[in-house]
């Protein structure tokens, strides 16, 4: 729902050239056996094709980016294409988020959102760029991470969507979340929790009472109308959501904001 592509017509159109070029080109040399004239004008095509594909994505980049800046204009945000250390020691804090978005030395953050009045309830917004290994390839993805700041103690717990398998529980009374010892297997049944599609952690026995019926209604509401599973994380003074491997386009971000805002008060939260 409102994901941000970072492709247009052009950029896959050229994309399409080059490869059909590419494949052109083989398969003339496969027929002639030698270079030759033909082969020189195809390879000068697919050259051109494969510069006008990165002319492309930089474009839609930069355009990103001058988006982002009109966005926190009007938002009331200020915005930094790269975040400083400061700008991202709290997101650190989150354990479980930590285990899934920022796989040892494979991970950035990008354009942060910091809002201008910190009395305004206004999560701070950044991109995690991730690059997951898998066997002998990779893959890239990107996470929009909505932090909000919590005027009170509260408890440090994770909400998470799917299922979590770890051989190292097989071994313990209770589950822990992917080796965060310090977040069990919370078993919540009251008000209609989805458990089915939700699992929850904790370390902290009362967490139970801190869900709200009105917040388990806005979770079971979201699964009816098939939205994307929401992460929500605890650090004890702070509270995340994001969408994984989802980064939004604007009216996506506000339409998040806007939901994220709407959970929080319903636990009661909101400044």
């Amino acid at each position: 729902m409102n994901e941000y592509k970072a492709v247009n017509k052009n950029l896959v159109t050229f994309i399409l050239l080059t490869i059909f070029a590419s494949a052109l080109i083989g398969w003339v040399f496969w027929i002639g056996g030698k270079v030759n004239l033909l082969l020189v004008v195809i390879f000068l095509f697919d050259i051109a094709f494969f510069l006008g594909a990165l002319y492309e994505y930089d474009k839609i980049k930069k355009q990103r980016v001058i988006d982002l800046i009109d966005f926190a204009k009007v938002r009331g945000y200020k915005f930094f294409e790269r975040p400083s250390e400061d700008h991202i020691a709290d997101f650190k804090n989150f354990q479980a988020m930590k285990k899934i978005l920022l796989p040892p030395r494979a991970y950035n953050f990008l354009n942060i959102f910091l809002p201008k009045d910190p009395i305004e309830n206004k999560p701070t917004i950044v991109t995690i760029r991730s690059r997951i290994e898998a066997g002998e390839s990779s893959s890239t993805y990107y996470t929009q991470v909505y932090k909000f700041e919590i005027n009170k103690s509260i408890p440090i717990f994770f909400l998470s969507g799917g299922f979590h398998f770890s051989f190292s529980n097989l071994f313990r009374s209770k589950n822990i979340f992917q080796g965060v010892k310090d977040l069990e297997e919370v078993d919540i049944q009251k008000f209609n929790f989805p458990k089915s599609r939700y699992k929850l952690y904790s370390s902290n026995e009362n967490i139970k009472d801190f869900f709200t019926e009105d917040f388990i209604n806005i979770l079971n509401s979201g699964l009816k109308k098939k939205r994307e599973t929401i992460y929500m994380e605890s650090d004890g003074k702070n509270i995340i959501f994001y969408i994984k491997f989802k980064r939004h386009s604007l009216t996506g971000m506000s339409f998040f904001i806007n939901l994220f805002g709407v959970l929080l008060e319903s636990l009661k939260l909101s400044k």
